[in-house]
């Protein structure tokens, strides 16, 4: 991945500066062989739902107070209000809406009311991008926006590519897979003592989930049970017509 160096980088907000300084962005990871590729861009991961992934920070160890925020396309369910996102590991919490109207433009600090650096714009997640780049539009044409489920830690450290980790439960709501295709996973740690002092992970840190869950196929759609009973009905007829028509030649 990218590592963008935040020497001494100050925001002045509000009539106050925050400072970064020698701290770089965070970066995503998944514990595990193969799980999440390294490719310089956002990490794109074929595992749904990923398992033991987390952030990274350098130079670390840092603590403080860390957000995953789940990025979910804004037409990937009906109802947004009624999902939330389960995680365990290493820590245990619930990721739930941030908020009913989806993020749709402009950076993401600012759609979560945080100042923090990078601030993320819409574009490095949702696209459009070049074909070998992961972003959202890719796999997910009809998306215009995200819909955020954020779940904080309190007092965390950050260390390596193995603490703290997490792994999505089922959406608590349908029971279903919890990650639908073109979805980044995104942190943020409040590493300093201000308000606005905010390390985001980069522009192109995200984890990106780049494959369907099972049992539902690149164009979003699920065998229906009946579909299912017809094919095996005509697999069997099939089967008993070559059957009978062998003992025939016989």
């Amino acid at each position: 991945m990218r590592r963008f160096l935040l020497s001494a980088t100050c925001m002045l907000a509000m009539g106050a500066i925050s400072c970064w300084a020698d701290i770089d962005p965070l970066h995503g990871y998944c514990a595990g062989a193969l799980q999440c590729i390294d490719n310089g861009t956002n990490t794109p991961t074929t595992i749904n739902p990923p398992t033991g992934f987390g952030f990274t920070v350098s130079p670390g160890p840092k603590s403080g107070t860390l957000l995953i925020d789940l990025l979910i396309p804004n037409n990937a369910d009906p109802s947004p209000a009624s999902l939330s996102f389960g995680l365990t590991g290493t820590l245990a919490g619930t990721a739930t809406l941030f908020s009913p109207t989806a993020w749709t433009s402009g950076f993401l600090a600012s759609y979560l009311g945080i100042i923090a650096a990078p601030a993320n714009p819409i574009g490095a997640y949702l696209g459009s991008c070049a074909a070998a780049t992961p972003c959202t539009l890719n796999v997910d044409p009809g998306a215009t926006g995200f819909f955020v489920y954020q779940a904080s830690f309190a007092n965390v450290t950050l260390q390596g590519p193995s603490n703290p980790n997490f792994s999505p439960l089922e959406n608590f709501a349908t029971g279903a897979p919890p990650i639908p295709i073109g979805s980044f996973i995104t942190g943020f740690l409040h590493e300093g003592t201000g308000a606005r002092d905010w390390v985001a992970n980069a522009n192109s840190g995200a984890i990106f989930e780049d494959a369907q869950p099972p049992g539902v196929t690149r164009g979003g759609t699920v065998p229906e049970p009946s579909s299912i009973v017809l094919f095996g009905s005509v697999v069997s007829i099939l089967a008993i017509f070559l059957k009978r028509r062998r003992h025939s030649r016989a």
